[in-house]
């Protein structure tokens, strides 16, 4: 039977998918690439997209095509009321620097928010990308800890 073994990547949305890449290269750190998809057919079967790619994780960026109407209620949060947030880790010695990337850049951001010493996330911060998508980048207490990986089928 096939195990899955990590999450790949994730599809994101905005109105502005230039400054969502940029926003990623330029704040995060990451690389550029580019895929395509059927989603969008085009005459030659395809359309491209943009994909960023931070440490083993890509995003692939899509035009919002929801419909629906852009709002900012001024949550930098999300992760709540069904927003999706995604995380990213990084080591606590580096923490520091995503937090000034993000104040040189004016990025507004919660935190860091410290949480429960027992647990395995040390602090977070929350913001949200050129795009409206809600981030957070965390350490872990745990990050040196190996663990056996636990199938799917078992977890």
């Amino acid at each position: 039977m096939a195990e899955v073994e990590s999450i790949s990547h994730s599809g994101i949305e905005g109105p502005d998918s230039r400054a969502i890449e940029l926003f990623y290269e330029e704040v995060l750190g990451g690389a550029r690439m580019e895929t395509c998809s059927r989603s969008y057919e085009g005459n030659r079967g395809g359309d491209p997209h943009p994909c960023g790619v931070i440490g083993d994780y890509v995003f692939v960026i899509f035009p919002d095509r929801s419909g629906k109407p852009k709002f900012d209620d001024g949550r930098i949060r999300g992760g709540i009321d069904g927003d999706v947030r995604h995380a990213f880790s990084v080591s606590r010695e580096r923490f520091g620097e995503i937090q000034q990337r993000l104040t040189e850049r004016g990025v507004p951001f919660e935190g860091p928010v410290v949480h429960p010493e027992r647990g395995p996330l040390g602090e977070s911060i929350y913001f949200r990308d050129a795009g409206g998508n809600y981030f957070e980048v965390c350490w872990r207490r745990d990050a040196g800890i190996q663990y056996a990986p636990v199938p799917v089928s078992q977890g």
